[in-house]
Order: structure tokens, then C-alpha cells, then sequence
């Protein structure tokens, strides 16, 4: 997994009563985990931390979606089963800076 691939993931809800397999932005990566962040097509939540993330060919998604930089998650490499597609580079750029203000980097 490389930083802008698009995967499926299984998400926890926030309320950790259940989970649910979506569609994630690896944000980072190293040898034994990825970061991601969130995909969704529902616009819920500060929207400052929010990507656009078109549908196309490139990103394997069916329609237009959000990144919530402000869901993040760390998981194991062995738990995503690859890649489905990749996010542009213009939209990599704007999840880091993003990612950059929330975390205050």
C-alpha cells in the first residue's frame, strides 16, 4: 500500500457498537501498518476537514465521495486486502494539508 491509494477497510463506528467494510485513503504507510482515512459519500461532520474525491476509473469508486480527514485509522497491513484505486495527486496535496491543520503539524 502506498500514501493515495483507495482501499476497503473495516471502520469501527464512533460509537464502537458495531463496524462496517468501506472504501479508505491511505494517508501514510509503513512495513507493518497503513493510516487511513475515512471515505464516505455523506457530507456529515465539520466540513473543514473535509477532501472531494471524484468517481473515476483511477479511484474504483462508484460515485463522488468525501475524505473526512477527520477520521483517522491505523491498522495492521495485514488486514487490507489491497487496492481498489488511487486519488489523484491535487487531492493527496489537499487531505496533507488537511491533515497538516488538524493535527497541527
Amino acid at each position: 500500500m502506498e500514501k493515495g491509494d483507495i482501499t476497503l477497510v473495516v471502520f469501527p463506528f464512533t460509537d464502537l457498537s458495531s463496524e462496517k467494510r468501506r472504501p479508505a485513503l491511505v494517508v501514510g504507510a509503513s512495513e507493518e501498518h497503513v493510516v487511513v482515512a475515512f471515505i464516505t459519500t455523506r457530507s456529515t461532520g465539520p466540513l473543514q476537514w473535509h477532501a472531494s474525491l471524484s468517481s473515476s476509473d483511477e479511484s474504483g469508486l462508484m460515485s463522488h465521495s468525501t475524505v473526512r480527514c477527520d477520521k483517522i485509522l491505523s491498522i495492521d497491513t495485514k488486514l487490507i486486502s489491497g487496492a481498489i484505486g488511487a486519488a489523484s495527486p491535487a487531492t493527496v496535496k489537499k487531505v496533507d494539508a488537511k491533515l497538516r491543520r488538524l493535527l497541527k503539524l
